[in-house]
């Protein structure tokens, strides 16, 4: 038979236990700097609003990455086919087409999920970011 004794130095235990809010703060800071990186790299455009990617709230818990573009979530998940109507004119305008236009049809757009690629390209990362984190807490 075979006897394992660990012995446990509850006070190391114990400073660790104070540190954690400051592992975590740094971990969430990290991961959500290389989540704005990789949307930014991942955005299908060279400049403009959808490459402006930024914390726009914070907690003890949670970082919200936003973009300024309001047309974000339709670049990535797509649009459903829809009629298209005038609003502040009388008929849509464009050159070439047999005016007055008073409606059309738009066959709607594919989503290109950068969004999703975004995070899972981050994801298996995320253990990475709260272990510098620690290490660099514990010194």
């Amino acid at each position: 038979m075979v006897t394992v004794t660990v012995d446990i130095d509850t006070t190391a235990l114990q400073a660790l236990g104070a540190k954690i809010p400051e592992v975590k703060r740094r971990g969430l800071e990290y991961a959500s700097q290389e989540m704005i990186r990789v949307l930014m790299r991942n955005s299908p455009v060279d400049h403009g609003l959808l490459k402006m990617w930024h914390i726009s709230s914070q907690s003890e818990d949670e970082i919200a990455i936003r973009s300024p573009a309001r047309y974000a979530r339709w670049v990535n998940d797509g649009t459903p086919p829809h009629w298209i109507y005038p609003v502040n004119k009388k008929a849509l305008y464009w050159p070439g087409a047999d005016h007055p236009v008073k409606y059309v049809y738009h066959p709607g757009t594919s989503g290109q999920h950068f969004i999703e690629d975004s995070i899972s390209d981050v994801d298996g990362r995320l253990d990475g970011y709260f272990l510098k984190a620690l290490s660099e807490v514990l010194g």
